[in-house]
Formats: structure tokens, C-alpha cells, sequence
């Protein structure tokens, strides 16, 4: 893969993981999902991953951290 095609794909990851992000942020406000439950089962997910998928668990942990600090700023903001 060429440094263009990387960036590209990149890119798109990327992409993909910010609008989790926000449909995961924006059902929690709406009380439609459990935040914390889920990131509990993003984590449970990590310890599960097998060997070749341990990218795709360590992802799944950052978008878990990143969603209680999410969590936690909105709850920090009156």
C-alpha cells in the first residue's frame, strides 16, 4: 500500500469512528442507550479479541475512552 492509499484509508477509519462517536454520544443524551454499559462491553470485546484482531480491540478501547470523556465533560458542563 502506497502512502496515498494509507492516508485514504486512513482517512476513511477515521471517519467511520468520529460518527460512532457522535450517533453513540447523541442516543445516549437521548437516554436511548446505556454509555457506560457499552463501553464496558467494548472493553469485555478487548480481553475476547483474538491474537491477529488485537488493532481492532486496542480501537475498540479508544473509542470507549474516548466516549467517558465524552460522558464526562458533558456531565461537567452546566
Amino acid at each position: 500500500m502506497q502512502a496515498p492509499e494509507f492516508a485514504e484509508l486512513a482517512g476513511r477509519v477515521e471517519g467511520v469512528a468520529r460518527a460512532l462517536l457522535i450517533t453513540i454520544a447523541h442516543l445516549e443524551r437521548q437516554q436511548a442507550i446505556d454509555g457506560p454499559a457499552l463501553c464496558a462491553a467494548f472493553r469485555r470485546s478487548l480481553a475476547a479479541a483474538p491474537a491477529g484482531l488485537a488493532t481492532a480491540g486496542r480501537t475498540l478501547a479508544e473509542l470507549a475512552g474516548a466516549l467517558d470523556d465524552s460522558r464526562h465533560a458533558r456531565t461537567a458542563t452546566p
